[in-house]
């Protein structure tokens, strides 16, 4: 067992999480459950907190009525995941009445020969499925949802709850197909039955992406299996979205598949060919809706404002989101077969990656706004004024092309972020890690386009929630150049086009 120091100023109630539903105190640094009569050697041994400093712990943990490991039960089917206890892939046995649990697969084709006197069959004999455990060491006990043995019981769990059917027969043979190619556990099968139930339509823009996401994305997922996990984690956020008392679960089982899929969609886009560029694409649409729909309450950096960490793979600082990364490197890398995603079945949702922004020159009239926010002084650099005048101009042709008559009512995730986020230098995106006051300015006035997003499920919210953050990193001194924009994304009051580059471009001296 691994040891984890703490650090001095660490809290008892930062280290212990207790649950009075199950009655037990969770390390949150160890993500288990502690038992009660070893929690001054797990604070010694473990996190290496010596005699006088482990008194607050124990003093703490001794508030709390803890049950012995061999008393606490699993936890009902609406309570899991149980929050802060680590999540692992494990196996559940199928044979009815029995629900044995592992963590490795060995384990489990040894259980069948040891207590079902025959070698199991891993296309029907067992299943993929999380699991927890609130003990390590003797006391290790795996539970996962739905909490029965009886196979036969949990033939379709899901489906059963929330009354969810495939609606039409196409689609019931596509689940049925991917359903015996891929081995879908149960709960996997009912959350794509409700993708072609209900979530599919709220991708759908048109009558033709609406071919796409009911009849090609199907199509596709089954020939690439980066792109079912990105339906199935999606979907599951959707069920999210739509079922709150179950979000946490929902939100587990998203991550499950997202985990498996990133790695798979890196290899793919790091070689793309025309078998599977469409998938490639229609990955990436995928990725920022499963980007925006989990952003947290106290995260922006699903949007545009990246926090000082590296991306966890190769140790390099992050600039921009993993989701915006995926997507401007994809654009490049998926050069040499562009023409066949132009021509091929998904070319409706790579159509904004080729919006001629440069159409919309002739009448810019937020730019002459934005340039008035350039400091008479020598303050910004030349260099940093170069970088500013550009994304100015790129955002204002933003403005302009959101804002031509019909485009108004036709406003989707991929015109947003193909018109200005995908398109902006990289400099720029450097100026805004580095907070620069021009590049928040910018990023402020963005929000008036995003806000048209929030009529989408994973975007509510989330262009308030990025205001806020921009107004708490610029200095007060700035705020009265974007009141107006603040006024209007935070809803205080109505705000036109016409009252926001009318006079109130007041030069910051």
């Amino acid at each position: 067992m691994g040891v984890t120091a703490i650090g001095p100023t660490c809290l008892p109630h930062e280290l212990f999480h207790y649950s009075p539903v199950h009655e037990v105190l969770i390390c949150t640094s160890c993500h288990y459950a502690v038992q009660p009569a070893a929690i001054s050697r797990h604070l010694k041994e473990i996190h290496r907190i010596y005699r006088g400093f482990r008194r607050p712990f124990i003093a703490y943990a001794s508030r709390f009525s803890l049950k012995r490991p061999e008393s606490v039960s699993p936890p009902r089917a609406p309570d899991f995941p149980v929050p802060l206890l680590s999540v692992e892939q494990g196996w559940q046995c199928e044979a009815p009445r029995c629900g044995y649990l592992c963590v490795s697969l060995k384990r489990m084709q040894s259980h069948w020969p040891a207590q079902h006197s025959r070698k199991g069959d891993p296309s029907r004999d067992w299943t993929a499925v999380p699991l927890q455990s609130f003990f390590r060491g003797n006391f290790l006990r795996y539970f996962t949802w739905p909490c029965t043995s009886d196979h036969q019981e949990t033939a379709t769990p899901l489906t059963r709850q929330l009354g969810y059917g495939c609606s039409t027969s196409s689609s019931f043979l596509s689940v049925e197909k991917m359903q015996k190619k891929y081995k879908l556990h149960q709960t996997d099968v009912a959350i794509l039955e409700h993708y072609f139930d209900d979530a599919y339509k709220s991708f759908v823009t048109n009558v033709q992406t609406k071919r796409i996401w009911l009849n090609v994305v199907p199509k596709l997922a089954y020939e690439s299996s980066f792109l079912l996990h990105g339906v199935l984690a999606c979907t599951a956020l959707h069920l999210a979205h739509i079922h709150p008392p179950r979000r946490q679960y929902y939100n587990f089982l998203a991550c499950a598949h997202q985990d498996i899929a990133l790695p798979l969609f890196r290899s793919a886009i790091d070689y793309p060919t025309e078998d599977n560029c469409d998938a490639i694409v229609t990955f990436a649409y995928l990725l920022v809706v499963y980007s925006f729909a989990t952003d947290s309450d106290v995260s922006n950096q699903s949007l545009l404002l990246v926090d000082d960490h590296n991306d966890g793979e190769s140790g390099k600082r992050l600039i921009i989101p993993q989701w915006l990364h995926f997507i401007r490197v994809g654009c490049s890398m998926l050069c040499n077969v562009w023409d066949r995603v132009e021509s091929g079945p998904v070319s409706a949702l790579a159509a904004a990656w080729d919006i001629e922004l440069g159409l919309y020159d002739t009448d810019l009239p937020y730019l002459e706004h934005f340039l008035s926010f350039i400091p008479n002084d020598s303050s910004w650099s030349s260099e940093i004024v170069s970088i500013y005048r550009n994304a100015a101009i790129s955002l204002a042709q933003s403005l302009a092309y959101t804002n031509t008559e019909g485009m108004a009512s036709f406003v989707t995730t991929w015109n947003i972020l193909g018109s200005w986020p995908m398109r902006i230098e990289s400099e720029y995106m450097d100026l805004l890690y580095e907070r620069h006051p021009g590049a928040l300015l910018l990023l402020a006035h963005y929000c008036i386009i995003l806000k048209r997003l929030e009529k989408c499920w994973y975007f509510e919210g989330r262009a308030v929630r990025l205001m806020t953050s921009i107004m708490s990193l610029l200095d007060d001194g700035w705020h009265p150049f974007i009141q107006d924009v603040i006024d209007s994304v935070l809803g205080q009051v109505e705000q036109t086009q016409t009252s926001l580059i009318s006079g109130k471009t007041n030069k910051h001296n």
